[in-house]
């Protein structure tokens, strides 16, 4: 009896789950899905998610023939109407001041199509300001672009993550402003944050005045924000946390997991003590030493932070160097954290200074220092 089933093809499945698919490709590629068959035509003008990458552009007649593709996706009247949710841009040429416009073209057409999400990446050239009144943006993420205006008009009320990498700001007050008019973000990263002026003090109060409650999530460097911004999150990751001044920290009444990440060099413990102290709540901390500590010998301090009594449930130290003072602070932390779960050591013994001790050292003093914690498990790696 032969099998009166159908064979199933792509073509066979529905338009919506179609759509999905060639969401993940870039558009250019998406596009040349219409030879497949009259089938695939009308799902290319359906895409909700536009990606667009210059990679292949060396010359302004390229340039043009990507400039022309994006326009007929964007500024064609047949697609006026339709939702987009994503526009994704990665721009590497160096376009010259007066092709701007053409840019804000395509952010007017995205705003007007009820956009959600925008994604630029624009290697070093300009973006003017038009893309931060927007009442439909949920997500901005913004890769190596300059902004130029002194002053921003920003309307961004439904926005709630907003990542900021290799961005070059006019001055401190057009960052205050970016975050003072969007009042629902929860999620900030910051990377190398560059201020092109340097602002005058009356400036500086305002924004280390500055406090966002709705902070969940934040990921910044050192002096990328005012750590007042951000000081109601529950996890903050900071790099380059060698140019942190610990004891000008704020009070983190929130904060729940913390990441630390020292570059260059490591300060010492006393200031992940006084970090300690400002985060009462703290249960997750995590430390990555990518370079050797700067102080000598470290004493174990006169009192016990709030947090490592009563809240601190997994410490992490990763690059931890067989010092006496490292020693400390591990065992400091297993005899104080009461509720701790799991002490998790990766260890190095790259160098060869005397005070250094041998990695089967580090193992028995570590395994055999007492824990305060019942259920904690400590990890040597």
């Amino acid at each position: 009896m032969k099998d009166s089933r159908k064979m199933v093809t792509i073509s066979d499945l529905p338009d919506e789950l179609l759509c999905h698919i060639l969401s993940f490709l870039p558009t250019k590629i998406a596009f040349t899905t219409r030879v497949l068959s009259k089938r695939w035509t009308p799902l290319f003008h359906s895409l909700t998610v536009l990606r667009f990458d210059d990679q292949t552009v060396h010359d302004y007649v390229a340039f043009n023939c990507f400039c022309d593709f994006i326009d007929t996706l964007m500024l064609s009247p047949r697609l006026s109407n339709k939702f987009i949710k994503i526009f994704s841009l990665k721009c590497s040429f160096l376009f010259s001041d007066s092709d701007c416009h053409i840019f804000d073209t395509w952010v007017e057409a995205a705003k007007r199509r009820c956009i959600e999400e925008f994604h630029l990446s624009m290697h070093g050239n300009i973006l003017n300001d038009t893309i931060f009144t927007c009442q439909t943006l949920v997500i901005l993420k913004l890769d190596m672009l300059q902004l130029n205006a002194e002053n921003l008009f920003v309307d961004l009320p439904k926005l709630k993550t907003l990542h900021l990498s290799f961005v070059r700001f006019k001055n401190q007050n057009v960052l205050q402003q970016l975050l003072n008019a969007s009042p629902n973000l929860e999620d900030l990263r910051t990377y190398d944050i560059l201020h092109m002026e340097h602002y005058e003090n009356s400036v500086l109060e305002r924004v280390k005045s500055m406090s966002l409650a709705r902070f969940v999530r934040t990921e910044i460097g050192a002096i990328d924000v005012p750590y007042n911004v951000v000081k109601n999150v529950e996890f903050l990751s900071i790099y380059d946390a060698e140019r942190i001044i610990f004891k000008s920290f704020p009070m983190f009444q929130n904060l729940i997991h913390i990441k630390l990440q020292f570059y260059w060099f490591f300060p010492g413990w006393d200031g992940i003590v006084q970090f300690l102290q400002h985060c009462p709540k703290l249960q997750i901390l995590y430390i990555n030493k990518r370079s050797s500590s700067l102080s000598k010998e470290w004493k174990y301090p006169n009192s016990v932070p709030e947090c490592v009594s009563f809240h601190l449930r997994s410490c992490t130290i990763l690059n931890f160097e067989g010092f006496s003072r490292n020693l400390r602070f591990a065992s400091y932390i297993l005899q104080n954290a009461r509720l701790l779960q799991d002490m998790t050591i990766d260890l190095t013994t790259k160098s060869s200074i005397n005070m250094l001790l041998k990695r089967s050292q580090i193992i028995e003093e570590l395994s055999s220092c007492p824990r305060i914690s019942p259920a904690c498990k400590l990890s040597l790696k």
